[in-house]
């Protein structure tokens, strides 16, 4: 009896397993004899997808989605995503990979598969090249501007609790203390030093230390074993050879963390 049920229970769960996998779910070489691949990318997150003067989409993940086109030699179908569609559009077969600045979660990974992480996000504390400080211990009498209850607050007084820290009450007036030469160093995200600097030449936020990093993954459609593989090689060689590093520092401003994880 007990045999027997532990068959059914067996078939359930097999079944069940398999009905979690879309019907059309695309494999490495599917893709490569279709001679194109479906590629979701973002145009509302910028650096990582927007539009530029010409309507055009750019941004890291618009460079990602054409570089694996082209790594594996077929056309790109790039399709615009926001980020409450990137996973229904994987789970249900309109695109093949999504390339969106996206974390993996727990519950994301029941319904798509993650590739090794491509880049990532950073929060740190930055300024200009004057200052000659590289860690939370080589902090002395700087000043740093950070808005108040943040993860860059509670991180940076984690990791420096004797800093002179001034806290504001959000990222803007925290940025404003540091243009104004109020503070002369600045905790926040990379993306939004970037932003700064590229909007006032005359702005020096580089990189001092990071204090936590948030990791990017591609998600593509569960049951793609062969392209799981294929884009974590194509991650792993980029990594090694430094082109994801670059584009990371083309687009957010920094370049990858060393000994950038994987999966």
């Amino acid at each position: 009896m007990l045999k027997h049920l532990s068959r059914i229970v067996l078939a359930a769960f097999v079944a069940s397993a398999v009905s979690v996998i879309p019907a059309g779910a695309a494999d490495l070489q599917e893709i490569v004899s279709a001679g194109k691949v479906r590629i979701g990318v973002p145009v509302d997150v910028p650096p990582f997808g927007s539009v530029d003067a010409s309507n055009q989409p750019v941004g890291l993940d618009v460079d990602m989605a054409n570089n694996i086109a082209k790594a594996l030699g077929v056309t790109l179908e790039m399709q615009q995503i926001t980020g409450a569609n990137r996973v229904p559009y994987l789970a249900t077969d309109r695109l093949d990979i999504v390339i969106a600045a996206m974390g993996a979660t727990p519950e994301r990974a029941l319904q798509i598969a993650f590739t090794s992480p491509y880049a990532a996000l950073s929060i740190g504390v930055f300024g200009p090249d004057s200052i000659a400080v590289s860690s939370p211990s080589e902090l002395t009498d700087q000043t740093i501007a950070v808005a108040r209850g943040t993860t860059q607050d509670l991180e940076l007084t984690k990791a420096a609790p004797n800093a002179k820290i001034l806290r504001f009450d959000d990222d803007a007036t925290a940025a404003a203390a540091f243009t104004s030469g109020q503070a002369q160093l600045l905790a926040t995200a990379d993306v939004v030093a970037k932003d700064m600097m590229d909007k006032d030449p005359k702005i020096q936020l580089k990189p001092k230390f990071i204090l936590q990093f948030s990791p990017c993954y591609i998600g593509i459609q569960q049951g793609s074993p062969e392209l799981l593989r294929w884009l974590d090689t194509y991650i792993h060689l980029g990594v090694l050879d430094g082109s994801l590093s670059a584009l990371s520092a083309k687009w957010i401003g920094t370049p990858l963390p060393p000994n950038f994880p994987n999966i």
